[in-house]
């Protein structure tokens, strides 16, 4: 589907009735379920606070995943914001680096708008960027973050932008040939130069959202292993991960990924390094750290959830 044919378009809830309820008041009862609680607690042990700016959250299965997003949404429940950018990994689109949508998102709840001013003024400050979004189409990491903003922001008036970024295969290999970062490529750079710009003159309040999960380990994802032999190993690797990102060290974060050439298949590089680097996160605070073992293939999945409480544009 090419952009300018999708201005009027709302995308389906293509999810729903699957990975959630398609039923209004199951999926909102569940979500109240894990959300709505003073009782949420940082993973040292400390109570989540609320006003986060920017959060990362998974996009795990909500039937396996669902306890992780919960601090996450929580801890960002109070925003003011008019607008959340959605940075989120795309599985089914390549080429292109970064992969907007002028497309409106369904849910059980009704229709979350997507801010067509600011993309427009994206396109003119970027007229190379991709009118290709037909990688919207199959894809859930966005869908999945934008049943919660429609559930607990849905009373009042906000869009998205909703924006995948494809695979950063080529920055690790050019990581492995001349340990160069990602934030050396022009079209990396001129991407977040023009998106932080017009965030920051727009006079909207923004918040941001990375949709990513961690490893991706086990026969499911073409290991030579089964995944219970390096449940151990993993968790002690996103362990370091997840010190990087609460650090808000985008770089260290990347050579640890890109140092063992993304062995462990960590699909929330892109959405995670673009947020750390483009709204420049601060006073970040891990939340939650879940595996996913799934037996019947031998593979997991680990993934977690991070809250920011400060951010420069």
């Amino acid at each position: 589907m090419l952009i300018h044919d999708s201005f009027a378009t709302v995308r389906p809830a293509r999810f729903a009735g699957s990975c959630y309820p398609a039923n209004e008041q199951k999926l909102s009862d569940l979500l109240d379920s894990v959300v709505v609680s003073p009782h949420h607690l940082t993973l040292s042990g400390k109570s989540v606070r609320k006003s986060a700016q920017a959060i990362i959250a998974p996009h795990i299965d909500f039937r396996v995943g669902l306890s992780a997003y919960a601090p996450a949404y929580y801890a960002l429940s109070d925003t003011d914001a008019d607008v959340f950018v959605i940075l989120a990994t795309s599985h089914y689109g390549w080429g292109s680096l970064f992969i907007p949508t002028f497309q409106h998102f369904a849910t059980p709840h009704g229709v979350v708008k997507t801010d067509h001013e600011l993309l427009r003024k994206l396109y003119e400050k970027l007229p190379d960027l991709t009118k290709d979004d037909s990688a919207h189409f199959e894809e859930h990491s966005i869908e999945f973050e934008v049943v919660f903003l429609q559930r607990f922001f849905g009373s009042r008036d906000f869009s998205i932008l909703p924006i995948l970024i494809t695979s950063f295969y080529p920055f690790v290999q050019s990581y492995k040939q001349k340990q160069i970062l990602p934030t050396t490529n022009t079209d990396f750079m001129r991407f977040c130069d023009a998106l932080r710009e017009i965030l920051a003159v727009s006079g909207k309040k923004v918040a941001f959202v990375a949709s990513g999960d961690m490893a991706h380990i086990g026969r499911k994802f073409d290991d030579p292993y089964d995944a219970s032999t390096m449940l151990a190993t993993v968790e002690e690797e996103d362990k370091h991960l997840l010190h990087a990102m609460e650090t808000s060290n985008a770089d260290e974060y990347f050579r640890r990924i890109a140092a063992v050439e993304d062995a462990y298949k960590i699909c929330g590089l892109p959405p995670v390094y673009t947020m750390l680097e483009l709204a420049h996160c601060t006073d970040g605070s891990s939340l939650a750290y879940e595996q996913w073992h799934e037996r019947s293939t031998r593979s997991a999945v680990t993934y977690s959830s991070m809250a920011y409480y400060g951010m420069t544009l």
